[in-house]
């Protein structure tokens, strides 16, 4: 699918999106606004209520390679309350990479990633904890992944002034077994994420993902703006957002611009419904 086609394709669910506060609810009364709360749920890397998300990454042109690329996944995000595993809430993200599209490759699956935060402390404006990270070397074909078993460490902060939804998300893989071929891995993964809520479910982000490669000292690091809205359908609620992004600086072959659709299920009441 080409770059316009899939613009076309998430121009139509937004004005979906808009005439969404007509749609009325199974039990009939008219959904006028998403509740704040589940805007910044929504924009929030990891998050404290059930959510399964859908995203797609298209960049027409890389640098240094001729093609285009696409990756599609689907994420999954489990809260665990107090007590059910330990004497904390635990933040939970699954990411799994299901089409993995590179420049000369064909499409495969590609590597599965897993974080997991304890939240120690967390106030009307401010959670923060810290746990660990894991990457399966699940990739098929090998191109589409690293070939490595990774883990290591994963922290989150986050400030809520107002309509603001302010923070970072850390993690830093190392590579401890895998293919012997295959290059060892000791990066950082930096993802700041900055939310600003416009009223009636709608908002602008910022959540680039920066690289950075301890053992090769290469980069990456990306710029992005988009928009979108939390809305219902019936009895669902759906975030759905567009972001254009631009790598500013990066070393060796890297997307050098693209865009992401995404549409997120979100479950704010999935835990007290059992």
């Amino acid at each position: 699918m080409k770059l316009k086609d899939l613009t076309l394709l998430f121009v139509l669910f937004l004005l979906y999106a808009i005439g969404a506060n007509g749609v009325r609810a199974d039990d009939g009364n008219t959904i006028v606004a998403a509740q704040p709360n589940l805007v910044n749920q929504a924009n929030a890397p990891i998050s404290s209520i059930m959510q399964v998300r859908l995203q797609d990454a298209y960049a027409p042109q890389y640098k240094g390679i001729h093609g285009s690329g696409n990756i599609f996944t689907v994420a999954l995000t489990m809260p665990l309350p107090e007590y059910r595993l330990l004497p904390f809430p635990q933040l939970s993200l699954l990411t799994v990479p299901a089409a993995v599209t590179l420049p000369g490759v064909s499409t495969g699956f590609g590597d599965v990633r897993f974080v997991d935060v304890a939240v120690l402390h967390a106030g009307p404006s401010l959670i923060w904890g810290v746990g660990p990270a894991f990457v399966f070397p699940t990739a098929s074909p090998g191109t589409t992944g690293q070939g490595k078993w990774q883990a290591g460490p994963a922290a989150a902060i986050g400030f809520l002034p107002e309509r603001w939804l302010v923070g970072v998300l850390a993690q830093n893989l190392i590579s401890f077994a895998g293919e012997s071929n295959r290059a060892d891995v000791n990066g950082l993964i930096l993802q700041p994420f900055v939310s600003y809520q416009l009223g009636k479910g709608w908002f602008v982000r910022s959540q680039p993902q920066m690289l950075f490669d301890w053992k090769t000292g290469r980069q990456l690091l990306p710029i992005d703006l988009g928009v979108g809205r939390v809305f219902k359908i019936g009895r669902q609620d759906v975030s759905c957002f567009m972001d254009p992004f631009w790598n500013i600086t990066y070393d060796g072959p890297a997307p050098k611009y693209g865009i992401t659709f995404g549409v997120t299920l979100l479950y704010p009441n999935f835990w007290g419904a059992r």
